[in-house]
C-alpha cells in the first residue's frame, strides 16, 4: 500500500515587526522623563507610577524598558554618560598639543549648552546621596568612561611620559574649573545658558593652560627631569 505523500507545510506569513521592542526615539523620551522625575523628587519621591503618568503610559508599558526603579537609575547613567562623549564628537578635534585646551573648554561649553546635562548632574547628587549602591555605579562609570578620555588626549599629543602627565591634569583642571563654574550658573541657579563673564573665565582658564604648557616646552625634557629629580 503505497503511502499518501505528506502535504507541504504552509508557508509562515511574514513576522511583524515586535511591538515590544522600544524604537530607540522612545526609549531616550522615557529616560528623559527619568532623568526630570528622579533630578526634581529624588530617588524615593519618584516612582514608576509617576513616570508612566507624566509619559502618558501605562504602567506595565514601562516594563518594555526595564523592570524596576533601580534598573531606571542604572540606564539613565549609561545613557547620559554616553551623551556626556558625544559632546566631544562635535567639536573640532585639537590639530596639536598647544590646541587641546580650547578643545577642552568647547567640549565643556558644548556639553553644558544642553538642557540635559544640569539636570543629570543634580540626578547625580542627589541619587549619590539617597543611594550608596548608586554611587558605586557611578564611580565605576567615571573611572571607565571619563577619566580615560582625559589619558586618551594626553597619549595622543604628549611627547614623553611627564609631558602626558601634564597635559593629563591641564585637561583635567580645564574641565573641572569650567564644570564647577557652570554647574553653579546652570546646575544650580538655574541659568537658562552660561552668562556672558563665565565665558570670559573659560578664555582665562585657557590662556593660563596654554601659558602651562609653553613654560613646559620651553623647559625641554632635560629641565623636567632635573626639576622631577633634584640633586
Amino acid at each position: 500500500m503505497k503511502k499518501k505523500p505528506k502535504s507541504a507545510a504552509p508557508a509562515r506569513a511574514p513576522r511583524e515587526p515586535d511591538a515590544a521592542a522600544p524604537a530607540p526615539a522612545r526609549r531616550d523620551e522615557v529616560l528623559d522623563a527619568g532623568l526630570q522625575l528622579i533630578s526634581e523628587l529624588g530617588v524615593a519621591g519618584a516612582s514608576l507610577r509617576k513616570l508612566a503618568a507624566k509619559l502618558g503610559m501605562s504602567q506595565p508599558s514601562l516594563y518594555h524598558y526595564f523592570d524596576s526603579k533601580d534598573a531606571l537609575v542604572q540606564q539613565i547613567v549609561e545613557h547620559c554618560a554616553s551623551r556626556m562623549l558625544d559632546a566631544a564628537l562635535t567639536v573640532e578635534f585639537p590639530r596639536s598639543l598647544d590646541d587641546v585646551p580650547r578643545f577642552a573648554r568647547d567640549v565643556t561649553f558644548s556639553l553644558w549648552a544642553t538642557e540635559q546635562h544640569p539636570r543629570f548632574v543634580r540626578f547625580l547628587f542627589v541619587v549619590a546621596i539617597e543611594s550608596p549602591e548608586h554611587r558605586l555605579r557611578i564611580q565605576r562609570v567615571f573611572e571607565e568612561r571619563l577619566y580615560p578620555g582625559f589619558a586618551a588626549l594626553a597619549d595622543a599629543f604628549g611627547r614623553d611620559a611627564e609631558e602626558r602627565e601634564d597635559l593629563r591634569f591641564v585637561v583635567r583642571t580645564i574641565v573641572y574649573a569650567l564644570g564647577l563654574a557652570l554647574m553653579e550658573e546652570r546646575a544650580l541657579f538655574g541659568a537658562d545658558a552660561p552668562s556672558a563673564e563665565l565665558y570670559r573665565f573659560g578664555d582665562f582658564v585657557v590662556q593660563a593652560a596654554e601659558r602651562v604648557l609653553t613654560s613646559r616646552a620651553a623647559a625641554g625634557p632635560i629641565a623636567r627631569a632635573a626639576r622631577k629629580n633634584p640633586s
